[in-house]
C-alpha cells in the first residue's frame, strides 16, 4: 500500500501555517512507527504560465 499526499496552498504562509497547527503534528506523529519507507516531504513551488 502507498500513500501519496498531493496538497496545493494558496501561498507559502498558509502551508506555514498548516505545519504549525497542532493537529497537523499530531497527525504526522502518528505515523511514526507505521511507516516502512519514506522519501521524506518535498515541497515545490508552482506558477501559471499564461497562455
Amino acid at each position: 500500500m502507498r500513500l501519496f499526499f498531493f496538497e496545493q496552498w494558496a501561498d507559502e504562509a498558509a502551508l506555514r501555517a498548516h505545519f504549525a497547527v497542532e493537529g497537523s503534528k499530531a497527525f504526522v506523529r502518528s505515523l511514526k512507527g507505521r511507516i516502512v519507507e519514506t522519501t521524506g516531504t518535498r515541497i515545490y513551488r508552482a506558477e501559471s504560465i499564461p497562455r
